[in-house]
């Protein structure tokens, strides 16, 4: 199969970090070209951006996402992260088992806000909007977390 979308050397300034529960694929990718990138690097895992945050992700974790984040940051000259994280994840469900929902949507917040600081101390200029993605009424809504 060839595509018809044409091949561009050039590298997304743009990357998205977010979990790769493919019920929001679409919508994240929505998201991202109404906020105006029409290109970018993604870097998907069960999880997402919760691998980034020290208080979520094992020594390892972390430091395999970092890596690979500040790759495609500098080796892409990326100047703008998307992070996303969504309601009813199965990471999260796993790794805080038998925690209640409340308590779960906290620690991802606070892990957005982690993570967003992390890549803001690690990368000097750059440019980190975080979202949380629920299902309201069969259609995906993101809010920005600040």
């Amino acid at each position: 199969m060839i595509t018809h979308t044409p091949y561009d050397p050039t590298h997304p300034t743009a990357l998205a970090v977010y979990c790769s529960d493919g019920r929001f694929t679409r919508a994240v990718e929505e998201l991202l070209q109404g906020l105006g990138y029409g290109r970018l690097d993604t870097l998907t895992i069960p999880g997402g951006p919760a691998h980034l945050s020290p208080q979520t992700a094992t020594y390892a974790e972390g430091q395999l996402i970092g890596e690979a984040a500040s790759f495609l940051i500098s080796s892409h000259h990326v100047s703008h992260v998307v992070l996303l994280a969504h309601d009813g994840c199965g990471h999260y469900k796993q790794r805080l088992f038998g925690m209640d929902e409340a308590y779960v949507h906290e620690q991802q917040l606070a892990d957005l806000h982690e993570a967003r600081h992390l890549l803001i101390r690690a990368h000097a200029g750059l440019d980190v909007r975080a979202f949380y993605a629920t299902v309201e009424n069969d259609a995906v809504r993101f809010d920005e977390v600040l």
